[in-house]
Formats: C-alpha cells, structure tokens, sequence
C-alpha cells in the first residue's frame, strides 16, 4: 500500500481520477461470456454435413446422411451412412451403402457395404473403445458383438453412462428391451417398435410405439402415452431427453389433412413447433440446455425440397434449404 501524505497529494489525486474518468466508452473492453455451442448432423439432401453454429462441414461428397455427434475429449465423432455413389441402387430391401463414423472428419467404416433395411445407425465413447449399432449388430472398435436374445430384432441406440453400455432395441420375441453391459432386460412385449433411448442415473428411459401403436415412452418398464392435445396420431417418440424430473420427448403429429407436424412433449404437455410457411415438419431430435430446448428436424414447403431446420425454445433457424437435420447436441 502507498501512502500519500505531502501537501500535493489531493491535487494529483483529483487530476488522476479526472483522467480516469475522461477515456472514452470505447476504449473500455467490455468482454461476455459466449455463448454455447450448437452441433447438429444430418444432410444437405444429398452429403453428411456437420453444422457447428450454423457453419457446414461437408463430411463427404459422394453422398449419405449424418445420425448422430458425439463428443469425447478433443474429439468430434458423428455417426452415419455413406452411399459412396450407390445412393441409387435401390432393391425390396433398400439401398446398397455403408455404415460408417467420421472421427475428425476422417471416416472409418463400420461393418461391410450392405442394403440397408434402415438408416438408423447410434454411437458411444468410453475411453478409447467405441460402440456403435447398424441395424441389427453391435460393433466394439469394428468387431461384431453378440447379445443374448438379440437374434432376429433390431438395434436402435447405444448409450454411455459411466462405464456402463446400455443397447436399446426389440429382441427376438418382438420386445423392447435393452442390454446393460450385455444383460438382457425385457421392457414391453405385444410387438412395440423402439426408436430411442437415454439413461438418467440408475432410470432407463425407451420411446417409440407401443403394440396398439400409440405413441410411448418407457421409464423403468412403466409406460407413458402420449396423444395430441386436438387428438391427432403422434407418430412415435423419435428423441427422449431427462433434466432432473422433467422428461422431453420429440416426436411429430399427423394431423387430419395428412400432413405431419413436429411437436414435442414435456411432462406430458404438447408444444407444437412453428413451420415458418412450411405446411410439413418433423421433429427428429431434443436437447434440453439450461432452461432451452432445442429440436433439430426438417420442414418441407408444398411439393419443393425438403430443409434442415432446429428450433430453440420454437424460434426456427434455417441450416440448409434441403435435407434434414438429425441430431442436436448443445454444450
């Protein structure tokens, strides 16, 4: 600490704070925190793109869709398909491609090129091991593992909590099910189609369609039906998301006219998504960051191409006037 005790000091002071005071407002560096980082993967209707806050990357040129982004570290992964110019070459079971992550931007194939019954391709992290399900097999690090009573089902999701892999799907018998680190839990029976998962804690959470084809989500095995508040059909819960006891669930509605609309529930309550002259939507992916809530989709316009789309807390931010956006994640 400095003293000041001779006889000039109150005028140096008052000319010290004289010139303090007399700096401009632009010279005072005023710094905010930024703010988080929007991810979202999907397609322009023809390539895998990976936005980051609205910027592209173009994860190949030959054609595919992206599913999923999954952070780790340093690392950026995102699951999807390449159609590696065979994105054309349709058969009664689908057309001809390639399961595949880019890790970086550099692709790694998973499994062999095959006709794909299903796009629907999942992804997780766990220290240098990465899990991923392509239809109706799990991959650790590129190798085919076997789950008991898998069989003839389908795979959906695979998730990471903690050190433990969760897979969730519909086994052999037409259930819904999921495997914790390989252990087989039964959820519903009656033929109930599966298309996702999240884990919270020690609550395992599935969503989908039940066996009378009503809109469902599962936690712990109990069943939650969703239904419009106009009773339209709710075609499936596509995305489930948990912040504490709060339960999010993105799905779309058919409405009357035939059109699809994509809404998303919380604790049980309906918000409809606006479609900015859009007469088509669907909503594929929740997030829920703070107190925002982000749902990537598309919207489609009449009979002209569909567009990759997200919405945060209903506000609708255009990424490319064609494709569709498949996942979200916020950090």
């Amino acid at each position: 600490m400095i003293r000041i005790n001779h006889k000039g000091a109150g005028i140096a002071l008052s000319c010290l704070l004289l010139f303090a005071c007399s700096k401009k407002h632009s010279d005072v560096t005023m710094t905010t925190a930024p703010g988080p980082l929007v991810y979202v993967a999907g397609d322009d209707g023809a390539n895998p793109i990976l936005w980051k806050d609205g910027t592209p990357q173009t994860l190949l040129t030959t054609g595919g869709t992206a599913s999923q982004v999954v952070l780790s570290g340093e690392d950026t992964y995102v699951s999807g398909i390449s159609y590696q110019g065979q994105a054309t070459l349709l058969t009664p079971a689908g057309p001809t491609g390639q399961f595949c992550y880019w890790k970086n931007g550099s692709q790694v194939n998973v499994g062999t090129p095959d006709f794909l019954r299903t796009p629907c391709c999942s992804m997780a992290i766990v220290g240098n091991d990465v899990y991923y399900t392509a239809e109706s097999t799990l991959y650790k690090n590129g190798s085919a593992v076997t789950l008991p009573g898998e069989g003839s089902g389908y795979l959906c999701s695979v998730l990471a909590s903690g050190n433990d892999i969760y897979v969730a799907g519909r086994d052999s018998a037409g259930n819904a099910a999921y495997w914790k680190n390989g252990a087989l839990t039964v959820v519903a029976g009656g033929f109930p189609n599966v298309f996702c998962a999240y884990v919270s804690g020690n609550d395992v959470y599935l969503g989908g369609l039940d066996g009378n084809n009503i809109s469902t989500y599962w936690k712990n095995g109990v069943a939650t039906q969703l239904k419009s508040t106009n009773g339209y059909f709710v075609a499936g819960v596509r995305s489930l998301f948990v912040a504490g006891n709060d339960v999010y669930a993105a799905t779309t509605v058919l409405e009357p006219s035939g059109y699809p609309a994509p809404a998303y529930w919380k604790n049980g309550v309906e918000t409809d998504l606006f479609l900015n002259g859009s007469n088509t939507g669907f909503a594929n992916s929740i997030f829920v960051f703070g107190t925002d809530v982000y749902v990537a989709g598309q919207t489609v316009a009449g009979q002209s191409a569909a567009g990759a789309v997200y919405w945060k807390n209903g506000n609708l931010t255009v990424l490319n006037s064609k494709g569709e956006a498949n996942w979200i994640y916020v950090q």
